[in-house]
């Protein structure tokens, strides 16, 4: 495999973290998942300050980001930042914002792909399968200075694989442990 096939390296700082999170825009009228992230996201006045906030798959989600922080501080101020200015802004536009695993009652037949090249080409390679992919999860990135500190990482972490799904498994939202070089995003 070739480094393009892989894509490229992006160092952060040694142990720096970063929080994603995959949120569900609902109805605040029957709590089914509402097709309102690109209008949302497209009149969202937000300067990145506290991370990302940006599409995902379908239009029934979207991800928030954190910047990379070097404590948990920082984290939990990036992540009520991004709470915050979602919380106004879906309240404006009539859309509730929930977490946790998956929706209830949602029907994946429904729900539609988000406009974007990525988000084509899996909506290309996986078909139907790319709407089944309506899940709400949160992911923990841990930074590296280099591939090969990512790999060892990553087999150094291999061991707590168990505690990690029991973890995930016990939550209301699935959790993904990655180790991450760069950003969340």
């Amino acid at each position: 495999m070739t480094s393009k096939a892989l894509g490229d390296f992006k160092d952060s700082a040694a142990l720096s973290l970063g929080v994603e999170l995959e949120l569900q825009l609902v109805s605040r009228r029957d709590f089914d998942l509402t097709r309102g992230a690109t209008d949302l996201l497209g009149s969202l006045d937000y300067d990145k300050r506290f991370g990302e906030i940006k599409l995902e798959i379908t239009e029934s989600m979207i991800e928030i980001s954190t910047l990379a922080r070097s404590t948990v501080d920082g984290i939990a101020a990036d992540l009520g930042g991004l709470r915050d200015t979602l919380r106004q802004h879906c309240e404006r536009n009539n859309i509730g914002v929930s977490g946790g695993g998956t929706h209830p009652f949602h029907r994946w037949p429904e729900r539609r792909i988000c406009p974007g090249d990525r988000f084509n080409d899996l909506y290309q390679r996986y078909g139907y399968l790319a709407k089944q992919f309506t899940v709400f999860g949160q992911h923990i990135h841990v930074g590296c200075t280099s591939a090969d500190e990512a790999i060892w990482l990553t087999q150094a972490l291999g061991v707590y694989v168990p505690a990690f799904i029991a973890l995930s498994a016990s939550s209301p939202s699935s959790t993904v442990w990655t180790v991450s070089t760069s950003r969340p995003g």
